[in-house]
């Protein structure tokens, strides 16, 4: 028996139910996929850590477009304006979108609104994690969208050749563990350099870096390897040998740090994860924190996403009832 409990978001006077679900072979999946964890229980120390917020913006980046990433989507906290951009996300089914949890804590569902393929769809519902992870930099929320008229509905297919095996992220350095290894990139939408005021109007462009991911960038560039607290996923524009030997090195001096910025395998062209978290330090590009979509948490939330999304609108239901029933 598996309890599905998270925290559900809505617009305001919206409810219902439906049974329809429970005949839905994919979600048989996810429930297997959550009984397949072996949880080593790799405990860390976070005590000594602080995970600070992206700013959205970016450093040498290369321009990009929505017809190389039809997936991809802005967030805005308006029902009719294009401003202010909270940040990015990517559609992974019909109407179901995920990006940095962090970025939807805060914002009002009946206003938020996602501009994608250059249509601007309303959100029927937020869902955020019910077992949130310290300033949320393990943290990915879902945004389901209304049942709105749309073509073709482009998603980016989860990264899947690796699991999530103990809570350490030993299963990532694992996989990892070499800056060669395999190639990554990051897009998402950010303005051009720091800004020092956070005007609302500031122009967002979707723009991308090919970036290096490795187990030990913020390890090791934030602790000098003396406490595991940063032991987490992260990516940065250049190899750890690279920023320790010249951290002036071209390829060290890019950066690109938005909220929900998408990390991609560029080898299997899935996505590996999206960025929640980093620090900003004056003319020094440091890494950028990520979180990895294939957690138990991550597929429970998924599961309650599905739910809303395929809510018939039962009267007298609400959507947070969807998610909290158990699954026999």
């Amino acid at each position: 028996m598996h309890n599905l409990l998270c925290v559900v978001l809505l617009a305001a006077g919206t409810s219902g139910h439906s049974d329809s679900w429970l005949s839905d072979d994919n979600e048989l999946q996810f429930i297997e996929h959550l009984s397949s964890f072996n949880t080593r229980r790799s405990q860390l120390n976070f005590d000594q850590t602080y995970f600070s917020s992206l700013d959205n913006y970016q450093v040498e980046a290369v321009p990009a477009t929505e017809a190389q990433y039809p997936w991809i989507a802005r967030v805005v906290h308006s029902r009719t304006l294009d401003i202010p951009h909270m940040c990015t996300a990517a559609c992974i089914e019909e109407r179901i979108f995920i990006t940095a949890a962090r970025c939807i804590y805060s914002l009002k569902v009946h206003y938020t609104t996602l501009i994608y393929q250059h249509t601007r769809l309303p959100v029927r519902a937020f869902v955020l994690p019910s077992k949130g992870t310290k300033q949320a930099f393990d943290d990915i929320g879902f945004i389901v969208v209304e049942d709105v008229p749309h073509g073709h509905w482009a998603t980016v297919k989860l990264y899947d050749e690796t699991n999530r095996t103990d809570d350490g992220f030993n299963w990532f350095a694992d996989r990892f563990g070499s800056a060669q290894s395999e190639s990554h990139k990051v897009v998402g939408y950010a303005t051009k350099g720091k800004q020092s005021i956070q005007a609302p109007d500031r122009l967002f462009e979707l723009t991308e870096i090919p970036v290096v991911v490795h187990m030990d960038l913020c390890t090791i560039l934030f602790t000098f390897d003396l406490m595991k607290g940063f032991h987490v996923p992260c990516y940065h524009s250049c190899t750890l040998e690279q920023f320790k030997t010249n951290s002036d090195d071209p390829d060290c001096k890019k950066y690109h740090g938005v909220e929900g910025g998408a990390v991609l395998n560029t080898k299997t062209n899935k996505l590996l994860g999206l960025a929640t978290w980093g620090p900003y330090f004056p003319k020094l590009y440091l890494p950028v924190g990520f979180a990895v979509p294939n957690s138990a948490n991550f597929f429970n939330d998924y599961v309650c996403a599905r739910r809303i999304r395929d809510d018939d609108g039962e009267p007298g239901m609400s959507y947070q009832r969807l998610c909290v029933d158990d699954l026999t």
